[in-house]
């Protein structure tokens, strides 16, 4: 993901690269994004319920973090609410995720890195006759009473290729040490499917998934309700591919891509009160790329992109004055972005040693609505366009064969949202949103390095970065004083921000089956035109552990104890409206036994203690003191024929 090479070994990445597999997701029995986000050093996740799960890379979340499913950008609004990412780990073979700005080959956004989420597929086979594999697995979770169903068959010769897969999901509210969590409960579904075609040196295949759920959001304890309904993501990807064998033209590839995401949230303050509220986005993707190789020390990859997203919305309000004058009237008049971006980048060996990677990108996106009545605050058509560059130049420098250097410089910009641009209503509080048709775009530069050390006894990376982002957009209250019903949030560029930090991550192996590990993040940010702290900057946090990992008769055994350490921000820490959470420790363990053709089983425990947790990132706990999960135990079974 970081530079598209596929030949390019992680640890000779130009930016810091994180790599999950759906192995390590088995046997951590890994059942949610949030838990997947917390494994890597510089990642965290926004939460206001098990289902809603925004990742934050270096202090950036919401749109400055690109997801993508397959290469192709997940469509999703996530700025100034409880939104939903519509993923589930069971269809995922590997997550790859770049730290720091990715927008060369991406597009606008990528202020804070990229997430690319790389789906199961059908395996790779030589045979000339098909062959069919599929695996079954059932799981529960005791804090919850979770109960999960998963399958996924997939058959492959040399030339063809099918899959068709899918997870079943259904718990019920969570409880902390302290309490029952209100609308924390989740009943869904995902299926996903697709086949492949090679001959030669083409190659095709096509796609398809789609998430259906109700979903809980974390609301005040005397709601009557509040929950995501038939919240539903659908997706289709289709991409040809020629890959001739000659010397100067490596590849040429061709990606489409079709999303529509229906929201529909229903929340209930008492009896006889209504929001309702349907949000519709469908988006078309498109992506022409090719890779030369012009001689043996370029790699240059070009291309370009294309998408157009159109929103549509409904609202209804009962019984909720003042709001009751929106009643009938969209969270936005119809609106449409679309855009166009261009891209080259070169991957350049200048000495044995030194392998130097730059890229840029112009992107222009256009964003406009037709407008609506009264309340509606834009009542005629409008639209605006943002055009910038992006760039980056990063290089790796071999101390030794066990030992490199890299650095990186980049910089990245991103486009308002629709939301943002043209939101208008009531959202999550009793006040108001106002969006704003003449938000400027946010843009960053951001600078990274460190080294990365590697041997058969030990592994190990630590770096430090600085991002610099000017005009960045946040949501700010005009009108503190007002009564709550009558409180305005606009969407504003309120300052320019640096965020800093420093990571390691590591590993030593005792023997060929034990090992040590721990990771560390510090991150820090604020505002520089009050040099005050910036808002949802997540606390230091540790991961460490022990881990065996070896052979049974027939099966692979690993057995992990691990811990997490968060620990507490002073005040002079935390950000506008924000309450500090105190430090904790939490001990996790989890046992996995996995025969590739057989009986698997998962057993993990996390939270061992029952400590109580306090999440930072958490919107039941920054907004209605809400404590985390407590002991959970999660049992999973399967088999694979």
């Amino acid at each position: 993901t970081a530079t598209q090479n596929p030949e390019l070994n992680v640890r000779e990445a130009p930016l810091l690269v994180d790599i999950i597999t759906s192995q390590e997701i088995k046997e951590k029995g890994i059942t949610t994004l949030h838990e997947l986000f917390e494994q890597t050093p510089g990642v965290d996740a926004k939460t206001a319920g098990p289902g809603s799960v925004m990742p934050m890379i270096r202090g950036l979340s919401d749109e400055q973090v690109i997801v993508l499913v397959d290469g192709i950008r997940l469509s999703d609004e996530r700025p100034g609410g409880n939104h939903v990412l519509s993923i589930d780990p069971a269809q995922i073979e590997k997550m790859e995720i770049v730290k720091g700005p990715g927008s060369v080959l991406y597009g606008a956004g990528a202020i804070g890195g990229v997430i690319n989420f790389i789906t199961k597929k059908n395996k790779k086979s030589e045979s000339e006759t098909l062959e069919i594999t599929s695996e079954f697995s059932v799981g529960y979770e005791s804090n919850n009473n979770a109960q999960n169903t998963k399958v996924h068959i997939d058959a492959a010769s040399k030339d063809l290729g099918f899959y068709l897969g899918g997870v079943k999901r259904k718990s019920d509210n969570i409880e902390s040490p302290k309490e029952e969590i209100k609308f924390s409960h989740y009943d869904g579904n995902t299926i996903w499917g697709g086949a492949s075609y090679r001959k030669e040196d083409w190659s095709s295949e096509v796609n398809l998934w789609q998430s259906t759920a109700d979903i809980g959001i974390t609301a005040p304890r005397k709601f009557k309700s509040d929950y995501y309904e038939d919240e539903k993501h659908s997706m289709v990807n289709a991409k040809v591919g020629y890959e001739p064998s000659g010397e100067l033209l490596k590849q040429i590839e061709l990606q489409v891509g079709w999303q529509e995401h229906n929201r529909h949230r229903i929340r209930e303050p008492k009896e006889n009160t209504l929001v309702d509220i349907h949000v519709d986005k469908n988006t078309k993707t498109a992506r022409g790329q090719m890779v030369l190789t012009p001689n043996s020390t370029h790699r240059i990859t070009t291309g370009i992109d294309l998408f157009d997203e159109k929103l549509t919305s409904s609202r209804v309000l009962k019984n909720l004055p003042p709001a009751h004058r929106f009643n009938g009237v969209p969270v936005m008049a119809p609106s449409s972005r679309t855009g166009v971006g261009v891209f080259v980048q070169d991957e350049i060996d200048a000495t044995s040693k030194l392998k130097v990677t730059t890229g840029l990108r112009y992107d222009s996106i256009k964003a406009q609505t037709d407008g609506a009545d009264a309340p509606y605050f834009v009542t005629d058509k409008h639209s605006t366009t943002n055009s910038d560059f992006s760039g980056s130049l990063g290089a790796v420098y071999a101390v030794s064969e066990d030992a490199n250097l890299y650095a990186n410089i980049g910089r990245a910009f991103r486009s308002p949202t629709l939301i943002e641009r043209y939101f208008h209503g009531p959202h999550d509080g009793p006040g108001q949103d106002l969006g704003n048709p003449d938000l400027k775009p946010e843009k960053s530069i951001n600078i990274d390095m460190g080294a990365r050390l590697f041997t058969d006894n030990y592994r190990a990376s630590v770096g430090v970065f600085y991002n610099k982002v000017d005009n960045m957009i946040r949501k700010t209250l005009s009108n503190p004083t007002a009564e709550a019903t009558k409180q305005l949030f606009i969407y504003e560029n309120i300052h320019d921000a640096r965020l800093y930090g420093v990571e390691f991550d590591g590993a030593y192996y005792i023997n060929d089956s034990i090992s040590l590990f721990g990771s560390f993040a510090l991150i820090d940010g604020e505002n520089t035109t009050n040099n005050t702290p910036l808002n949802s900057i997540a606390p230091m946090k540790g991961l460490y552990g022990i881990e065996y990992s070896g052979d049974l008769n027939d099966y692979e055994l690993n057995i992990a104890l691990s811990g997490k350490s968060v620990f507490s921000k002073d005040n002079n820490e935390l950000g506008l409206g924000e309450k500090s959470t105190p430090s904790y420790t939490t001990a996790h363990i989890n046992a996995s036994v996995i025969k590739e053709n057989g009986l698997s089983a998962t057993i993990a425990i996390n939270n061992l203690f029952d400590r109580t947790v306090d999440d930072f990132l958490s919107y039941g706990y920054q907004s209605l003191d809400y404590a985390s999960m407590g002991r959970n135990i999660k049992l999973e079974v399967g088999y694979r024929f």
